[in-house]
């Protein structure tokens, strides 16, 4: 058995992607035998925190990065800090980088970016072991970079997949994914003409009509079915006969929404992008480079009577590549070796 701390802003409190992680991670682990702490918290001394983490025994830590999980600008030098006092005392140290830094495509990122940049690299050289989720990233990042990709957080996959009918329209799911390029979206919706035209996931109308971006392209015939629990979303994507989730930087293993319906069977349509991972170009996951293709591609699944048939072998791929239990094993072997 491994005494490991993980270290996670915002746990269990704040919902979203790291704290999801998180949560099956301690899950799977603590199955595994091994004794799983969480800090959720950056209101201690990390000299203060590691010290105690020491007297308990810790012999591993994990820090789940996301600049914007330690401050509201996305700086601080918490992690950094944190890493240090634990290595200092011994105890294995490992980084998991979600997100580096915030692009220069905003007026406040240009000062940002490389803020954050500076702020990881000093990070990386305070731990021993590197982990991310995306491919493109593992250069950048140092040759000590491992590359475990996340999937789906969003519960184990169904062990019986619901017997009711497909459902008459398309899906996203996580309407407010960072990336999801809605034009694209909302193009292919009107190509495919269902009724209704489109299936939301994860938000009410309110929500999407008053959400900054979404909001633009909502239309009232949208069925939204709200922020349901996984015991539902998973039988309601097992049933989706195309689920839509193109991202402006393409498609990753970090991407849970995608990860979630490819673990429930439907077919997915997404994108190529510059972070785009080459696990995804041999596996059944529809992509397109651009707008036009993807509404092409959209229009053309929904026409295809045999897309829903082809679920079982989905899975099948989906449980040889993206199995959850697998992957946070995968990175135990890395964070407790």
């Amino acid at each position: 058995m491994t005494s490991i701390r993980i270290v996670s802003p915002g746990f269990p409190e704040t919902p979203g992607g790291v704290t999801d992680h998180t949560a099956r991670l301690r899950r799977h682990w603590k199955d595994a035998g091994h004794e799983v702490q969480v800090l959720g918290t950056r209101d201690e001394e990390p000299a203060a925190i590691a010290a105690r983490w020491r007297d308990e025994g810790a012999e591993a830590v994990l820090i789940q990065y996301v600049p914007f999980l330690y401050g509201r600008r996305g700086v601080s030098r918490f992690p950094e800090r944190v890493a240090r006092a634990a290595r200092e005392l011994g105890l294995h140290t490992s980084l998991f980088v979600h997100e580096t830094w915030v692009p220069p495509t905003r007026v406040p990122w240009l000062v940002l970016g490389p803020i954050q940049k500076r702020q990881l690299r000093r990070l990386l050289g305070a731990v021993d072991g590197v982990v991310t989720a995306v491919p493109a990233w593992a250069a950048a990042l140092g040759h000590r970079a491992q590359v475990v990709r996340v999937g789906s957080n969003l519960g184990e996959p169904l062990s019986q997949l619901p017997t009711q009918p497909p459902l008459t329209a398309p899906v996203v799911f996580s309407p407010f994914a960072a990336g999801l390029e809605w034009r694209w979206i909302v193009a292919a919706v009107e190509a495919i003409g269902a009724t209704p035209p489109l299936i939301v996931i994860g938000a009410d109308e309110q929500e999407v009509r008053d959400h900054h971006v979404v909001g633009r392209w909502w239309r009232a015939e949208w069925s939204c079915r709200g922020r349901l629990p996984a015991e539902e979303v998973l039988p309601l994507l097992s049933r989706a006969p195309l689920v839509l989730a193109p991202f402006g930087d393409g498609l990753t293993g970090r991407r849970t929404s995608a990860m979630a319906a490819m673990s429930a069977g439907a077919q997915v349509l997404s994108s190529v992008g510059p972070l785009f991972d080459p696990l995804f170009d041999d596996s059944p996951v529809a992509l397109a480079r651009t707008a036009e293709e993807f509404v092409e591609r959209a229009r053309r699944i929904w026409s295809d009577p045999d897309s829903h048939s082809h679920r079982d072998e989905r899975l099948e791929w989906h449980h040889a590549h993206l199995e959850p239990k697998t992957l946070d094993a995968r990175l135990l072997d890395l964070v407790a070796p």
